[in-house]
């Protein structure tokens, strides 16, 4: 199976992983997800009764407010989690999420050298990322090549 081609990878699909994905949409990034949600930590909550440690203001995205600025200062878990899903939908974010899919590996693969992928982006380290697919054995590579800014 050939490898498939990003030229950005994020890790997660928390709250910096769904905002990362907005801001790098125009670059077509791939969010890999281990769950079959978003959310990361906030998905996850043991207790009913978690809130957020810090006032609702600071919890906020700068582009994105929160619906109902009156209510409790300290929000639910639940209340997180559906800002995060209004987040990420309103900003269709989600069509770069590849949920239940694992990292179980990073390999630098030097781009600078001939090679398999040297012709790729020449110049330029190359990343595969092995990525476990819902629990499966099968393993997906994935190539990746990280830039600077400017160079996106």
């Amino acid at each position: 199976m050939a490898p498939v081609i990003s030229k950005i990878a994020i890790i997660g699909a928390g709250v910096s992983g769904i905002a990362a994905a907005k801001q790098l949409a125009h670059h077509n990034p791939v969010v890999f997800e281990a769950s079959d949600t978003i959310g990361g930590v906030w998905s996850h909550c043991s207790y009913s009764s978690t809130k957020l440690q810090s006032p609702r203001c600071d919890y906020e995205f700068s582009d994105f407010p929160w619906p109902d600025r009156d209510s409790a200062s300290f929000p639910s878990h639940l209340e997180i989690l559906d800002y995060l899903h209004s987040y990420a939908e309103h900003f269709d974010v989600l069509k770069c999420v590849r949920f239940n899919s694992k990292v179980v590996g990073l390999r630098l693969i030097d781009g600078r050298l001939p090679g398999e992928y040297s012709s790729l982006l020449p110049g330029q380290p190359v990343w595969e990322v092995a990525v476990q697919t819902n629990g499966s054995e099968t393993i997906q590579v994935i190539v990746l090549f990280f830039l600077s800014p400017h160079q996106l």
